[in-house]
């Protein structure tokens, strides 16, 4: 016996794999689909001498020559071209007999004479049919049993119990239940036919001498429980229900009565019952398995002082706080607090000491009936809570850090470093609703109350007590710390200059306090000679002497506004390593120095080192920085805090402060602040710079103020100065405002923002002017510009949040552009050289493939197929899957075919390729295929793709391959058929093709066929244009004359592209499909 295997990889199609053996007396081959559970449809036909097996579907099989494996039963053996086909050319008469075997086709080819039953199946195919019966019936069992759990929701509860004499073991579970008992070899099953878990806790935590492990097995069938048993033991089972299950362990009488009355000694000494202890049968029921051992305060006298040690198992959060008499602790345990031994020394001070569970949270309220201070201590796992007349060990002050969020907003952080739970609690006395945080040891509290605008922060000795204001205050816990924040930020406090330390300090005994008055020199002659003296002595000193002499030097520079000199005297100081003392002075001259060269990153990566934060001098400088980096709410809030220092300083200083702050109080909508700073300024003082800053300032008050007129005269006056800066600005408020009140002449708008923005160059003015020249821009249509804008600003700012905006709006405009059909009003070639030049604002996911899709149909319309094509790639390529794929795939393939490309639109449709697409779009992509593969000169390929389809289209493309084949006779005779129910008059591609059919027959001899295609269609072509080519043709024609041939090759030359896009279109121009009008003249390049 002889056996042939080919097997093959397939993918979007089914993979097939052949046998071919001799058997005794007759020949089989075994057609099977590995990848499969059953077969696809199929048909087995013997027609002619030819065994043809066919399928709905393609497959994947590669035949080789079978005639050397069944030489006397096969002359030959092929697949169809489009995979649907396997044809066997027999050598002889046979009879075939085929039998199913799961994903296996047997067909046995019989000789004429064979006697008898067909042949059977193999044995083993046989057993393993069987085989897969069963397991099929099991997985159906089990997907069943999974339903049923999903449904029912099976539990069983674990009860134990507990009896002098014997200990009883209860399931009982809430649906009914079958359960399988057996033991053996020292060892108790019990199977139950419902695949959950069992909780055994109440079994595990305390086990009968009589059982020395339980363990729960839980698989895709049933839930076993399997205890291991001591010696000799033998449990009785039982099953009083099908939801109740019993187990029965006899204990040694002697030894259980013994250990009852232990157990219940036990609990009348802690005071927990009158009544019999809870694990003890009584009539007949069942308790539930022993709690965990309650937590005995002790209470012990050290002096006067009273200890109350609560001694937990584990570590313990708790918080710990007064509220009046009543002194409240919070414990996260779900252990048992119970009441303490020795209630002497306790009732002494307290006259109630009271335990309130709640879930996992046990709290303990203790009235005193004197005063009495409260400490909280932490030995071991332990809390201890002092009450004496003195701190034995104060707790810990909990640290508040006031922060600001990335949106500018304040937050606070209680510093609690293990945070554990955050409580909602109401004062039974009070009714007051609180907000209590626990935290595990060592003990931290508030030490004295605190009042914010917000919320007040209560004093405890442990943890975190909050009373809210207002709504909406939360609290979160992260990363062991409190948060606490609020809508819009925390109002910390309504003189935020109270959190200043040293605010009250006279400037000669604050550390950060810098004398710039005294260095300060107006007399130019007088400033070189002392320039020339400390230069000198930096030169000529040694050691701490020079670094002193340096030092000096800075506040020399500094003091006279020379900021970069100072700065380059200090990096000398700071490289050669200044010493220790000098360190935080030379760090303060350096962000002065910063400041004044217009560096405030550099400034404030000094100003707010720890410890010096919250100094009165560092909030005065970093007002100023934080100005310049443009955090507004930032420098208001350090200005207010610093506004003490003010008259410190000389008077250039307190302009700069001064305007700074007014800067400040305004972008942070603070009109009264920005008034009390403006009107502190000495006008006298100010430079031409400062003077047009300070008219600015005004503008913005008047403007705030509804004073839109006379803001605008002080803008116009800022203008006139031609300072640079702030003429920027003055521009951009005169041109916003007048927008804003309706009077913007927007063309002019636009040609002074754009030539302003281009000569400023800095800060947040210039996204602010090229976000009103981007909404001009658009607003006037001009798309170009605005999105130029838009570019221009994310190049320069990209993380800014006005930038971002400018973003969302360039990508609203582009979406509004490109696809719901606002560029339908610009000409073609301006709409897609905007699309092309600013794609990379095409929104992500199915919007921007809706997009690219229209455009692509904007290219088609204008005949510009090979962009369309590369849009339409790029879009198959990188972004779609599936369906979509295959979709936009076949548009893509029919612009390829327009442009002449026919191996381009192939490799389209192959290469996103998907099973089972819906029919529609199945039937479009073949009728794609086919054509292309016309086009490509593999017409019997295309013509065996339209075999099992229909349709007017598919008809054409089939005369088309078949006249591309040769095989004229065929093409003319579908030809003759598609018209022989149209409607007269026929229009002029129908008549050509009319004509092209007589050539056909004409070509292939068929003079039947000729003169009944004369007979039909003579009078419906008789009055028209074509009639002397159809009566040429069809009537008495020699094929090898020069007219025949002239004839001829015009028809061949009829560009039959052009049709099947007409066709095309004609079938899926309403499903939204690009459909070019028409063929390029040739290949674009």
């Amino acid at each position: 016996m002889f056996c042939l295997l080919w097997p093959v990889q397939a993918f979007a199609q089914d993979q097939a794999r052949l046998d071919a053996s001799e058997q005794a007396g007759f020949s089989r081959l075994i057609l099977s689909f590995p990848n499969r559970q059953n077969l696809p449809a199929y048909r087995v036909q013997l027609e002619n001498g030819v065994l043809a097996v066919t399928f709905d579907t393609p497959i994947t099989l590669p035949v080789p020559e079978l005639a050397a494996v069944l030489p006397d039963t096969i002359a030959a053996s092929r697949l169809d071209p489009d995979g649907r086909g396997l044809r066997f050319g027999l050598r002889g008469p046979v009879t075939v007999s085929r039998i199913e075997a799961a994903e296996k086709l047997f067909i046995d080819l019989l000789p004429p004479g064979w006697q008898g039953m067909a042949p059977g199946l193999p044995a083993n195919v046989v057993a393993d049919l069987a085989r897969r019966v069963q397991s099929a019936s099991l997985r159906d069992d089990l997907r069943r049993k999974a339903e049923l759990v999903r449904t029912l929701n099976p539990q069983a509860q674990l009860r134990v119990g507990r009896n002098p004499t014997f200990v009883r073991v209860e399931f009982n579970w809430n649906v009914d239940t079958v359960a399988d008992f057996a033991l053996s070899e020292g060892k108790a099953r019990l199977d139950f036919d419902w695949p959950v878990p069992i909780d055994l806790f109440a079994l595990q935590a305390d086990l009968p001498v009589s059982i020395n492990d339980v363990d729960n097995q839980v698989d895709v069938e049933k839930s076993v429980v399997e205890m291991t048993l001591g010696e000799g033991v033998a449990p009785r089972y039982y099953q009083t229900s099908p939801r109740q299950f019993v187990l029965d362990f006899d204990l040694d009488p002697a030894e259980g009565v013994a250990a009852a009355i232990a157990a219940e000694e036990a609990a009348r000494a802690l005071g927990l019952a009158e009544s019999p202890s809870p694990d003890v049968v009584v009539q007949g029921e069942v308790s539930l398995a022993i709690p965990d051992q309650p937590v005995v305060p002790k209470v012990s006298a050290v002096g006067n002082t009273i200890r109350i040690a609560f001694p937990f198992e584990r570590d313990t959060a708790s918080a710990v706080f007064r509220r009046g008499e009543a002194l409240w602790m919070i414990f996260e345990t779900d252990a048992t607090i119970a009441a303490p031994e020795d209630r002497a020394m306790l009732d002494a001070i307290a006259s109630g000491f009271a335990v309130i569970p709640s879930a996992e949270t046990v709290m303990v309220r203790i009235d005193l009936k004197e005063e009495r201070l409260a400490t909280l201590g932490s030995e071991g796992r332990s809390w201890v809570l002092s009450l004496g007349d003195a701190l034995l060990a104060p707790s810990a002050p909990l640290v508040l850090e006031r922060r600001r969020t990335v949106d500018g907003e304040f937050e606070m952080a209680a510093m609690l470093a293990e945070a554990a739970r955050l409580h909602d609690f109401v004062d039974p006395d009070l009714g007051e609703h609180l907000q209590v945080v626990t935290a595990y040891p060592p003990a931290r509290g508030v030490v004295r109350g605190l009042d914010y605008v917000d919320f007040s922060l209560l004093r405890s000795i442990h943890g975190l007590v909050l009373r809210p204001r207002g709504d909406g205050l939360a609290v979160a816990l992260e990363d062991g710390n409190a948060v606490i924040r609020a809508p819009g930020g925390l109002r910390l406090s309504p003189d935020e200059g109270s959190r200043v330390l040293d605010r009250n300090e006279p400037a000669s005994r604050r550390v950060g306090f810098l004398d710039l008055a005294s260095e300060r020199q107006d007399d130019p002659a007088v400033m070189m000679q002392r320039q020339e003296t400390l230069m000198a002595a930096a030169a000529n000193a040694e050691g701490p002497q020079r670094d002193e002499a340096r030092r000096q030097l800075a506040q020399f520079y500094i003091a006279n506004r020379m900021g970069p000199e100072a700065l380059g005297v200090l990096a000398v100081l700071e490289g050669n390593g200044a010493s220790a003392a000098q360190r935080s002075r030379v760090a303060l001259q350096r962000a002065v120095a910063d400041i004044l060269a217009h560096r405030p990153a550099d400034a404030l990566a000094a100003l707010g080192a720890p410890g010096l934060a919250d100094q009165v001098d560092m909030l005065f400088w970093r007002s100023m920085a934080r100005q310049m980096a443009g955090d507004a709410a930032g420098a208001r809030a350090d200005a207010i805090g610093a506004e003490s220092a003010l008259s410190d300083y000389p008077g250039w200083v307190g302009v700069r402060f001064l305007l700074s702050a007014s800067l400040a109080a305004l972008d942070s909508n603070d009109l009264a602040s920005a008034q009390r700073f403006a009107g502190a300024i000495d006008l006298s003082l100010l430079d031409r710079t400062q003077t047009t800053t300070y008219q600015l300032i005004n503008g913005r008050i008047a403007e705030a103020q509804g004073r839109s007129d006379e803001a605008l005269d002080i803008y116009g006056a800022v203008m006139a100065a031609e300072i640079p800066p702030t003429r920027a600005e003055a521009v951009y408020r005169t041109l916003d405002l007048l927008n804003r009140l309706g009077r913007l002449d927007v063309p002019k708008a636009r040609e002074t923002l754009a030539a302003e923005s281009l000569m400023w160059r800095g800060d947040g003015l210039e996204t602010a002017m090229q976000a009103l020249l981007v909404d001009l821009n658009f607003r006037s249509g001009k798309y170009r510009e605005g999105f130029e804008t838009v570019r221009d600003a994310a190049r320069h700012a990209a993380s800014d949040r006005t930038v971002n905006a400018l973003l969302d709006r360039a990508q609203a405009e582009f979406r509004a552009l490109f696809l719901d059909g606002a560029a339908a009003g610009l000409p073609d070639v301006e709409a897609l050289a905007l699309y092309y030049d600013f794609r990379e604002l095409t929104p992500p996911g199915s919007s921007g493939d809706e997009m690219i899709r229209k455009l692509a149909q904007r290219l088609v319309k204008v005949d510009l197929l090979a962009q369309a094509g590369d849009l339409l790639e790029y879009q198959v390529e990188n972004r779609l899957q599936g369906a979509a794929k295959a979709q936009v795939a076949a548009d893509l393939a029919v612009v390829r075919l327009a442009d002449r490309k026919p191996e381009a639109a192939l490799r389209a449709l192959n290469q996103s390729r998907l099973a089972e697409l819906p029919p529609d779009l199945e039937r479009q992509r073949r009728i794609l295929e086919a054509r292309a593969l016309i086009d490509a000169g593999r017409a019997e390929l295309a013509v065996d793709l339209l075999q099992r389809m229909d349709g007017r289209d598919v008809t054409l493309l089939r005369v088309d391959g078949l006249w591309r084949a040769g095989q004229m006779v065929r093409a003319a005779e579908l030809l003759e058929a598609l018209y022989a129910d149209a409607p007269l008059p026929l229009s002029q591609p129908a008549r050509m093709n009319l004509v092209r059919a007589g050539v056909g027959y004409a070509l292939g001899g068929d003079q039947l066929g000729l003169s009944r295609l004369r007979a039909k269609y003579a009078d419906a072509l008789a009055q028209s244009a074509e009639w002397s080519l159809f009566d040429f043709v069809t009537g008495t024609v020699t094929t090898s004359s020069i007219e025949f041939k002239q004839v001829a090759r015009d028809i061949a030359a009829m560009d039959q592209l052009s049709a099947f896009l007409g066709a095309y279109r004609e079938r899926y121009v309403e499903s939204g499909a690009v459909t070019p009008d028409r063929p390029s003249a040739s290949g674009s390049a």
